[in-house]
């Protein structure tokens, strides 16, 4: 294969990649999830664009992923829908890759009625291939905007 033929190849593998994350958060499959991150990969949040200021906070490791994602346990119901993603691959380096992934994150509770919570995210991520398998290196979540609406139930 020439190297375009190997980058589209590593395009969906990286989209893919996002994709089973999500599922995998929507599944609540927390430890299989953390098997997308490199064993000292970084998950950190931000309040709008992370560049120049201090996370809200950071978890370093699959353990420490792990038990942050379980904070998602508190929602009845999460439903991340992605859309565009834009993939820069390292020019020196073909194991190394980032990438800005759009989201809407939605999270159903039930407090005095119900509630969808819903987050306009943005993943900033940094890439590994490791023997041949592309990881989440390092996933900076900024979040844009968050809206909360009320749920009606179907009939």
């Amino acid at each position: 294969m020439n190297t375009d033929d190997l980058r589209l190849v590593d395009r969906v593998a990286l989209r893919t990649l996002v994709e089973t994350y999500a599922h995998r958060v929507d599944r609540r499959e927390f430890p299989s999830l953390v098997s997308l991150f490199t064993p000292d990969g970084k998950l950190s949040g931000y309040s709008g664009q992370p560049i120049g200021q201090a996370a809200d906070y950071e978890r370093i490791g699959h353990a420490q992923i792990e038990r942050a994602m379980q904070g998602l346990l508190k929602y009845d119901i999460t439903n991340h829908s992605l859309s565009q993603q834009m993939i820069l691959f390292d020019p020196i380096d073909p194991d190394k890759a980032s990438a800005e992934t759009y989201c809407y994150a939605q999270h159903l509770y039930s407090d005095n009625g119900r509630w969808n919570r819903i987050m306009s995210i943005r993943y900033l991520d940094k890439y590994e291939r490791i023997a041949g398998v592309w990881l989440i290196a390092d996933r900076r979540l900024a979040t844009d905007w968050i809206e909360i609406r009320p749920v009606v139930e179907p009939n």
